[in-house]
């Protein structure tokens, strides 16, 4: 097996769905947006808003090839005042993103912030860049739009005991161990963006005492939170292996719960989860499994764990990996050299010379790429944490075991990437 990341031509499946970066830009409460950009970079956004039922929150203001040369800074400011006029209830925040050519071009983003924050004064304005090109810098857009999210959120003299969930996009199911490890120390629910439908009610995460922070795109997001309003923060990305999460759990006591006399017992919770991993291998026996990024964070460390149970993980599909994965890589390359490493965005991904359709695919896009004929609808780790998490994902992988795939209709549900 191969273990080299190529960097070339990007190929966009159409299974490479669900969050982006207006989606999560969405988050936060009371905004609206407006997307600045040629007309065929806005098709896919507006249509994906549309099936998302997001549409009465975005605006577009489409630049013309001699707006381009002109510049279009004042046409921004003019457009601003269009849709102000015409949106009810007033937003509290108004995000105006911006496409790739304007890293190209130059527009001055501070003047223009300067202008309408003086015209406005009652709305929070951020600009956003919805430029793929910065794929591969330290803020890509995934990382850019949390950061302006938690940018929104004020300094307060008033600190309290609350947590923030930063980073996971979902909320963790209500079945998650994590909440009762909290309640035992008595700790007040973790605080969530989602949580909140006002601007004023979403301040209350800036009290909080500490950032535990579980999706990667939010770790850029949380230092600037501690530079700015002081809250510290840890980095506890989801996995699925048993050890990993123990030592999580342990971690996070140490950080936050340094005086508790009485460690929280996970006992019962690594028997649940041990069961759920056998039963689900006896359901699934040898059958091949794919484990695509765009499921989880880390795909490597998914395919180590799912190897060390007994499943037969055959490919791994991932345009490269994470520091925070590269472990679990080195694993896989010196353990099981037999697994296949897939980069789904290479432009040979069209020749679809790797169809495999008698496989289980866990993410949308390696189902796409492959043909699986079943697949576990997950992306982002949408929910999961913990050794609820590992239970969760053995039903998810029986229950697609059991039922063969629609993929056309499960794209559709997607609704495309906005």
């Amino acid at each position: 097996m191969s273990c080299c990341f190529e960097h070339t031509l990007h190929y966009s499946s159409p299974g490479h769905g669900d969050w982006g970066v207006v989606r999560i830009g969405m988050l936060a409460p009371e905004s609206i947006q407006l997307f600045v950009c040629p007309s065929a970079c806005g098709r896919h956004g507006a249509i994906g808003a549309m099936k998302q039922g997001l549409k009465s929150r975005l605006h577009y203001l489409y630049v013309s090839q001699s707006d381009i040369v002109n510049g279009y800074d004042d046409l921004i400011s003019d457009a601003v005042e269009k849709v102000l006029n015409v949106t009810r209830p007033r937003p509290r925040v108004f995000f105006i993103f911006v496409s790739c050519l304007d890293d190209l071009i130059g527009t001055d983003h501070e003047a223009l912030l300067e202008i309408l924050g003086e015209r406005y004064p009652d709305i929070q304005f951020r600009i956003c860049h919805m430029n793929p090109i910065s794929l591969g810098s330290k803020t890509p857009p995934p990382v850019s739009i949390q950061n302006n999210l938690y940018s929104l959120l004020e300094k307060t003299e008033t600190t309290d005991e609350g947590l923030n969930s930063i980073g996971n996009l979902e909320v963790f199911a209500p079945s998650c161990e994590l909440y009762s490890f909290l309640k035992h120390h008595g700790a007040p629910p973790l605080r969530h963006i989602s949580a909140y439908q006002s601007y004023d009610q979403y301040q209350e995460m800036a009290k909080s005492r500490f950032n535990l922070v579980f999706g990667a795109a939010g770790q850029q997001a949380a230092g600037q939170m501690e530079k700015r309003l002081g809250i510290p923060w840890a980095f506890f990305p989801v996995t699925y292996d048993m050890e990993e999460i123990e030592a999580a759990y342990r971690n996070m006591e140490k950080l936050l719960f340094p005086e508790s006399k009485e460690p929280f017992s996970l006992d019962i919770w690594k028997e649940r989860a041990g069961d759920a991993i056998r039963r689900a291998k006896s359901c699934l026996g040898d059958f091949p499994i794919l484990i695509d990024a765009s499921a989880t964070a880390q795909p490597f460390g998914l395919a180590k764990a799912l190897l060390t149970y007994g499943f037969r993980v055959v490919r791994v599909e991932a345009q490269e990996c994470a520091a925070f994965d590269r472990e679990h890589l080195d694993w896989i390359l010196r353990e099981h050299p037999q697994v296949e490493i897939f980069q789904p965005e290479h432009h040979r991904a069209v020749l679809f010379d790797r169809r495999l359709e008698e496989s289980l695919a866990i993410g949308v896009e390696g189902s796409y790429l492959a043909g699986s004929r079943h697949t576990a609808d997950l992306f982002n780790d949408g929910g999961m944490f913990g050794y609820d998490g590992i239970c969760r994902l053995m039903e998810l992988l029986m229950d697609a075991f059991r039922t063969e795939t629609d993929l056309e209709q499960l794209i559709n549900g997607y609704g495309l990437v906005v």
